[in-house]
């Protein structure tokens, strides 16, 4: 009796070692897998700010431009302002159509031919103005920023209702909203070097109580600014 009953009692230790043996190496395999897992998703993440130099736009994007030319033409009655437009982005773009599909994304035309027929009647799309655009093109070269022509490019594919929508006006509402150590146009120049998106944080909740903009606020934004020299 005594006998069975320690050969159960061994046979059980067994069970249990085996038992932790097993989910010690499970457990081992499961965090090598996460490790893994957590390495890969860091290396294939794009990078934030990565140069969009020569990126070229969707193909399909392309698809969309007959329907929106179509529409602004039954909209307008011509295509004069837009076709003007185009040839003044043209000069940035050498790829077939590039110019035209970053100009209407800026102004919602993409999102309007995107969108189902029933919710087309939500989206709102306006007509640019080639002078508007010409005279933030400028600005962007001429102004406090300085920027090349490789920069503008990069930063309209990356933000083209920011960067062809009078970013000028966007970089004075930036100004207006940035904290005091931030409102020096070498410093926002090197902000947006680092980050064109810089350009649409317009708000500042500090102080004045939360204005849902959270997205364009500076108060979250600048929790992610890099470490600044002088500061």
């Amino acid at each position: 009796m005594v006998s069975s009953i320690y050969g159960y009692g061994l046979g059980y230790l067994s069970l249990c070692f085996a038992s932790a043996q097993l989910l010690h190496t499970a457990v081992a395999f499961s965090n090598n897998n996460n490790n893994n897992a957590i390495t890969r998703s860091r290396n294939n993440a794009p990078r934030p700010h990565a140069t969009c130099m020569g990126m070229k736009p969707p193909v399909a994007d392309a698809d969309l431009l007959p329907e929106i030319r179509d529409e602004i033409l039954e909209r307008e009655g011509e295509l004069t302002a837009w076709e003007d437009s185009v040839e003044i982005l043209s000069d940035l773009f050498d790829e077939d159509d590039a110019a035209e599909i970053y100009l209407a994304d800026a102004f919602r035309w993409k999102a309007w031919a995107s969108a189902s027929d029933m919710m087309r009647k939500y989206q709102r799309p306006v007509l640019p103005e080639a002078s508007k655009i010409s005279e933030g093109i400028a600005w962007l070269k001429e102004g406090p920023l300085g920027m090349s022509d490789d920069q503008i490019r990069n930063n309209i594919q990356q933000y083209p209702g920011i960067y062809l929508r009078e970013p000028n006006v966007f970089y004075k509402k930036v100004m207006g909203a940035a904290p005091r150590k931030y409102r020096d146009d070498e410093v926002l120049k090197q902000l947006i070097g680092d980050d064109p998106n810089i350009l649409q944080v317009t708000f500042n909740c500090d102080g004045e109580g939360c204005q849902s903009e959270c997205g364009s606020c500076w108060v979250t934004y600048e929790n992610r600014l890099p470490t600044l020299p002088n500061f």
